[in-house]
């Protein structure tokens, strides 16, 4: 079951309601000391704290992508703008958590008579959360210091840069003790404690990102081999759309997650990402992401012999209604109403500081089981870190690379498109819409399966764009909305001045959207490091 022990250590630890040590009356500085280190219980705690540092609002991140922008105006950050400004950036969490690890991996020995066992498992999870946040920062500076060992305040002045390519074969090294220490299965009390099969699809998709395909292969396939893991709903009975909802929690298909509880530690993902009663689209999907849903048939749109642009959410792929919020759907008593005009108030383009800019709204965290006039507010839904279905289109992608049009990459693949009902991708009937006959024609068709799987979840689609190349391509062009175009008519509202919409005819609304140079591929090093360590250098272009 979810919500377990783990969570309450975590928080009871952090808040103080426990006799146990209190982390924040024990600074880092003092863990080191005499004080601490003289029970398993030290160790176990500090480990517990490390899951903190697990993502659970990169949800937003879709915004630095060509995939939505932000229609709460004021929260958009500047990278969404394609401002890459040093003095907005940070890594002192990252690195906050790193010498949390470091100091486990030093002081650990100290403990008396620790069962190896149980040392084992810290050690496991230890290993993989250096590892993760490593990867994490590599991906987003490029080059960066790396600390194998808790600093006194004296060793800092002298930390340069460590070259990327190094810092990446720590890292595999990091997840290759994980994965030999860490347990295959926790029991239910422990739910929510990282695995062996996470380590491994945490050291694939590492692999994925620098193009390691084999390793990312092989590491993807042991966990799919592993048999503990399945896709939520793989026999499509129509419940795909419940993988988001707090419901789904526990699930098989989730490998590694953050946990939340309701009224304790919740996070509001519902008000932020798209409250319809009150008009707010904190997520606005663009038109790019819309028309990225193939047809019903498993052609994209632009070839589609069914898509009708005038009614374009028919016969479409079923995970656009589960992920887009549009006109005439009912959310939580509310029908939205997109159209510019004032009868649409508050749901309407631009009607307000907070509405949809694109005419669409975010819909995949939109749980129907919360009352929003109560506690749509709190979400006790967990953070989804890794899903199954990562770890099948990281297989597909990978066998592809390695061995075009390999049977496997459309096996993997296909799994992801069977669940919500999607014809196979296939290169057998070239007559099919499905049909991919080269190498190239199966690398889109997956590459757009990432996209329509995880759209609007876990930032992806920013980090997919740079490692695929193609970031300067989506992010310099026009953003758009959807098409409308207003009209005299007899029937208007007195409010809308004459005028009624017509939905899907006429212009697309066209936002700003975002700038991206080469040297964008990596985030410019925190300024603010760079001012207390003049030997840390700048990345290029900024």
């Amino acid at each position: 079951m979810k919500k377990n022990c783990l969570y309450i250590l975590v928080s009871t630890v952090l808040l103080g309601f426990t006799s146990c040590v209190d982390l924040d009356r024990y600074p880092l500085e003092e863990l080191s000391d005499g004080s601490f280190w003289k029970t398993a219980n030290d160790a176990e705690m500090i480990v517990s704290d490390l899951y903190r540092g697990l993502p659970y609002w990169d949800v937003d991140d879709d915004i630095n992508s060509d995939n939505a922008v932000h229609g709460i105006k004021w929260a958009a950050g500047n990278v969404s703008k394609g401002i890459y400004d040093p003095q907005d950036m940070s890594w002192s969490d990252n690195y906050t958590n790193i010498r949390k690890a470091n100091l486990i991996l030093s002081k650990i020995d100290e403990i008396p008579d620790y069962d190896q066992a149980e040392k084992d498992k810290v050690l496991g999870q230890t290993y993989f959360f250096r590892a993760f946040q490593y990867f994490e920062l590599i991906r987003t500076f490029g080059d960066v210091p790396y600390i194998d060992r808790p600093l006194e305040l004296s060793d800092q002045e002298g930390i340069t840069r460590t070259p990327r390519a190094e810092v990446y074969t720590k890292v595999m090294a990091d997840f290759d003790k994980a994965i030999e220490l860490l347990p295959a299965e926790w029991p239910d009390s422990d739910y929510g404690r990282v695995t062996k099969g996470a380590a491994m699809a945490m050291k694939a998709r590492a692999a994925l990102y620098y193009g390691d395909w084999q390793i990312a292969a092989d590491n993807a396939k042991k966990v799919m081999d592993s048999k503990l893991y399945e896709l939520y709903d793989k026999d499509n009975t129509g419940k795909y759309e419940e993988l988001f909802w707090e419901k789904a929690d526990g699930c098989k298909e989730f490998i590694l997650v953050r946990q939340f509880k309701e009224a304790e530690n919740s996070w509001y993902l519902i008000g932020w990402e798209a409250f319809p009663t009150k008009g707010w689209g904190g997520i606005n999907p663009t038109q790019s992401l819309v028309d990225a849903f193939e047809d019903i048939e498993g052609a994209p749109i632009s070839e589609s012999k069914i898509y009708d642009e005038k009614n374009p959410f028919a016969n479409r792929d079923p995970r656009l209604e589960v992920d887009v919020l549009h006109e005439g759907e009912v959310m939580y008593g509310e029908t939205i109403k997109v159209a510019p005009l004032k009868s649409c108030y508050p749901t309407g383009i631009a009607q307000h500081g907070d509405a949809t800019a694109t005419g669409y709204y975010q819909q995949k965290w939109l749980d129907p089981s919360i009352d929003p006039s109560s506690t749509g507010w709190d979400m006790g839904k967990d953070a989804v870190v890794i899903r199954y279905a990562e770890v099948l289109l990281t297989y597909a992608e990978a066998m592809n690379e390695l061995k075009g049009l390999s049977g496997e990459a459309f096996d993997a693949v296909n799994q992801v498109r069977k669940r919500v009902g999607m014809p196979p991708l296939q290169n057998t009937d070239a007559s099919l819409p499905t049909y991919c006959g080269t190498q190239d024609a199966l690398r889109q068709r997956i590459r757009n399966e990432w996209r329509v799987e995880f759209a609007l979840e876990g930032g992806k689609r920013q980090w997919d764009i740079r490692r695929w190349g193609i970031a300067k391509d989506v992010l310099n062009a026009p953003f758009l909305g959807l098409k409308y175009r207003l009209v005299e008519s007899p029937d208007a509202k007195p409010e809308d001045g004459g005028q009624i919409c017509i939905l899907y005819e006429g212009d697309n609304v066209v936002l700003a959207g975002s700038k991206y140079q080469d040297h964008n591929y990596v985030y410019p090093v925190p300024q603010k490091e760079i001012d207390l360590n003049p030997n840390l250098t700048q990345n290029p272009g900024y």
